[in-house]
């Protein structure tokens, strides 16, 4: 927890080594986003029905917080603090502020943000980020996880935690679980097309995972090892073991993608995982693979740490027998997270190997030229989680593996991501007692990740002609209700006789006990005649704000001064069809807001982008160029690198973008001279390599200049 973390933003490879080497980059402190990845806690509680205002868990209402606060003081602050508070204090970029210097805030930041379990302080997300996320741990993980589940359990114990019963007086449906629910089958909601393999993972017992893609013959696996078992909402849980199919019914896959005559020379390879952690090693441990040995591969999904690997056997002379060198996620943008994400490899002849995450490409490049697979071996087994020869165990949790013998389009990637993964249910729950006999309320629920749910869309039905009004809809868990998530709160509609949607919106709620265990309840605050107060969560206002770092003298300039800035210093009209586009498609990635101490990373790429954007127009457009280098620049644009750059000619695009981008002779700047000298030296990295290099390379020289300069803190800062 100590240290600041990137979050997983992506980067496209136009600018990597472009803006991001200028020393003066870059100069705005804090560039780093934290945050707690993935969904509410197991075992977080919330507040009780009964008005309670606070979180309390383990199934009973909140602790009174003048007893609690002194308590947490001396027990869990002092560990959040010593340890959390680079990224959790307040000042920086991670949320919640769970280490606030003021005790209240850090307080109310933890409680409020279903951060502890006092009923099962196991089960606390703070003790979970350790022993299971090894989120940032100060030293061994085990340890440092039971040194915070004792701290949460001092507390409870200091107050006398046991919960609390539920306001007798309270409008409560029926009890369900997600065992209750009619099941949905979403199908059809994929794209199914050149489906060759499919693991739907619903057996539920036994070890045996039927391929149910209907494409003979079958590649049915069989689950080996020690500790290798079911997931309730589909799945398995590899902890030491594997999945694995024999050469035999593997072949298929050699047969349909890679044999000269019948393979179609491209695939797929789909998936939906939760990696165990992000501390799996170097060697690449093994997601999903159709090998023989550790060098011998046709392909394989792997993981290393934040990053995931893929390698594809083809017969070019720059790929091994391994499929090496393996295409990789940029280390920067920590693309594998423990959570439920959407993986997606795909190859062709025309784009290589391509990796997608969560429905977006990844912006990474393939190394090295696609080539047909004629050299596949059509010996080798198909296998999760370990390769043949055991010795690159993977631990996190499969729900879905599909192979085509297709690559998959973008469109197709996002559509099979937006379907989702896993067991939905219809979930209905009884309000007959309320709203007369036969009325219900019904909700689409599903798991989102192994840590919450998603209840979508209700549905009231109650017989009444005339109408029947219901209002304030919150969703208890185990009796406690979280105080996050409760996205139905504001509902307010009637049902006049039909079964009539009441919202079209979707609430994350976090788990408890786990999908197999957890009993949901509707609390509601109306239903006709019938109405039940309920006390919202207050943090006590009044905060000690002078415990806080002083605020910045520099500003950002936000999304819209960014755009307007960037315009006017290169000529380019914001109108501009593809400026115009980038600047709508990253608005939301650009700063919102003028202080200087929520700058992240996300920002700095956003900037990044649409920088490039502009500096791309700027030098492809012949009326902007002139305008801005001077009609009467000697810089050879449409010449060939050796010659554009010949001598001292890259004075003549260098001297421009730095004296009008970054001005001349305003205070507190970086050196001028110094300035020049890193673009200078930028240009000549990017054309080291260059033997016979084009004029489109001379422009995307100049491009990367003028983006590392527009796109740096001499531009955002005020």
């Amino acid at each position: 927890m100590k240290s600041a973390h990137a979050c997983n933003e992506r980067k496209s490879p136009r600018l990597r080594g472009i803006g991001l080497a200028l020393g003066i980059a870059f100069v705005v402190a804090g560039a780093t986003a934290c945050g707690d990845y993935g969904g509410g806690s197991p075992g977080s509680g919330g507040s009780s029905s009964s008005g309670s205002t606070l979180p309390g868990g383990g199934g009973g209402s909140a602790p009174d917080p003048a007893q609690s606060i002194p308590a947490f003081e001396t027990t869990v602050l002092p560990i959040l603090q010593a340890q959390c508070a680079s990224c959790h204090a307040g000042s920086g970029p991670g949320t919640p502020a769970i280490a606030h210097a003021d005790t209240a805030t850090a307080y109310y930041a933890s409680m409020n943000n279903q951060k502890v379990n006092l009923g099962n302080p196991l089960a606390s997300r703070l003790v979970q980020r350790l022993a299971v996320d090894l989120h940032y741990c100060w030293g061994v993980c085990t340890v440092n996880a039971e040194e915070m589940r004792a701290a949460i359990a001092d507390w409870a114990t200091q107050i006398s935690y046991t919960g609390a019963g539920v306001d007798p007086g309270t409008i409560r449906t029926s009890q369900q679980m997600m065992a209750d629910g009619v099941e949905l089958d979403s199908s059809d909601e994929r794209y199914a097309n050149n489906l060759i393999a499919l693991w739907e993972f619903k057996e539920g017992t036994g070890t045996t995972v039927a391929d149910t893609s209907g494409m003979a013959p079958a590649i049915d696996l069989t689950l080996e090892g020690a500790d290798v078992s079911w997931l309730p909402s589909y799945g398995i849980d590899i902890v030491d073991g594997r999945a694995i199919a024999g050469p035999a019914t593997s072949r298929k896959l050699y047969d349909r993608i890679a044999a000269p005559g019948t393979g179609t020379q491209q695939y797929t390879v789909e998936a939906w995982i939760v990696p165990a952690n992000i501390d799996q090693g170097d060697n690449t441990p093994r997601i999903i693979s159709y090998s023989q040995n550790t060098s011998s591969r046709n392909f394989t999904l792997g993981q290393v740490f934040y990053q995931y690997a893929f390698r594809n056997r083809n017969t070019s002379a720059n790929i091994s027998t391994n499929g090496t060198p393996d295409l990789i996620t940029y280390d920067m943008d920590r693309d594998a997270q423990a959570t439920l994400q959407h993986v997606v490899l795909t190859y062709s002849l025309g784009a290589g190997r391509r990796i997608y995450v969560d429905g977006l490409f990844t912006d990474d490049v393939d190394p090295v030229e696609a080539q047909p697979m004629w050299n596949w071996a059509s010996d080798y087994s198909f296998l999760l989680g370990n390769e043949r020869t055991n010795n690159r165990q993977w631990k996190g949790k499969i729900q879905l593996v599909a192979i085509y013998d297709q690559a998959l389009t973008p469109q197709q990637i996002n559509q099979n991501y937006l379907a989702g993964v896993g067991r939905k249910v219809v979930l209905r729950f009884d309000v007959s007692q309320w709203a007369g006999p036969g009325a219900y309320l019904e909700f689409l629920v599903s798991e989102l990740d192994s840590n919450s749910y998603l209840f979508c869309q209700p549905v009231f039905y109650a017989n009444a002609a005339n109408g029947l009004r219901i209002a304030g809809l919150r969703i208890a868990v185990n009796g406690v209700m979280p105080v996050n998530g409760q996205a139905f709160a504001n509902v307010d509609a009637a049902s006049f006789g039909q079964p009539t949607q009441i919202s079209r919106l979707c609430s994350v709620i976090a788990q408890d006990q786990g999908a197999g265990l957890d009993v949901f309840e509707i609390d509601i605050e109306i239903v006709d005649g019938y109405e039940h107060d309920f006390v919202e969560t207050v943090t006590p206002a009044g905060v000690d704000t002078s415990v806080l770092p002083p605020v910045p003298a520099e500003g950002l300039r936000n999304f819209e001064l960014v755009n307007a800035s960037m315009a006017t210093l290169t000529g380019v009209s914001p109108a501009t069809p593809a400026v115009q586009s980038q600047f709508v498609a990253l608005q939301e990635q650009l700063p919102a807001g003028f202080d200087l101490r929520t700058f992240v990373s996300s920002n700095q790429m956003g900037i990044s982008k649409l920088a490039l954007e502009y500096c791309d127009e700027l030098v492809e457009d012949p009326v902007a160029r002139d305008a801005f280098f001077g009609p009467g620049s000697t810089f050879a644009f449409d010449s060939p690198v050796a010659t554009a750059f010949a001598g001292a000619n890259a004075d003549l695009v260098v001297d421009p973008i730095v004296d009008k981008m970054m001005g001349v002779g305003i205070p507190n700047q970086p050196s001028t001279a110094g300035v020049k000298a890193e673009v200078h030296a930028l240009i000549s990295s990017l054309n080291a390599s260059c033997t016979v290099c084009d004029a489109q390379r001379t422009k995307d020289t100049v491009k990367a200049a003028c983006t590392a300069v527009l796109g740096s803190a001499v531009v955002t800062l005020h």
